[in-house]
């Protein structure tokens, strides 16, 4: 058993095949990691695909395989920066979604932001995954 099917199966209290909001608290522990409410709420806000308020096995597996990639960095405040970038909230930075928030704060072009993409793009699908988001934030740290 994995990892996160053990964790997931200890923190499904009432075994509704469901993790709450109350029971990703105990799991976030469980992965030596402070269950703040902003961090909570990053989390269903990004992982609850469904939108039913709380997580399934898959939506729970995603988490934590990119909580892993998280090291030192500070879970809540990536998520937090990433949520932020995502505009649409569609669970990926596109290219307008980084040209905007890029611009905000720095005095860049199309080439740097296409590289930038194109840098941060592992898989080739045009747009940066929160994993794909994290390995970024971790190789500037």
């Amino acid at each position: 058993m994995s990892e996160a099917a053990t964790v997931f199966k200890t923190c499904d209290v009432d075994g509704d095949g469901y993790i709450s909001t109350e029971e990703l608290k105990t799991a976030l522990t469980d992965l030596a990691i402070i269950p703040t409410e902003n961090l909570i709420q990053g989390i269903m806000d990004h992982y609850d695909e469904d939108a039913n308020g709380k997580l399934d096995f898959e939506e729970f597996e995603k988490l934590v395989k990119d909580l892993k990639k998280f090291g030192e960095a500070d879970p809540e405040e990536v998520l937090d920066m990433f949520n932020t970038i995502d505009q649409d909230k569609s669970g990926y930075i596109d290219e307008e979604e980084l040209r905007q928030a890029m611009t905000q704060k720095f005095d860049t072009d199309d080439q740097t932001i296409k590289a930038m993409v194109k840098m941060a793009d592992k898989d080739g699908d045009g747009k940066i995954s929160i994993s794909e988001f994290i390995g970024i934030i971790m190789s500037l740290s």
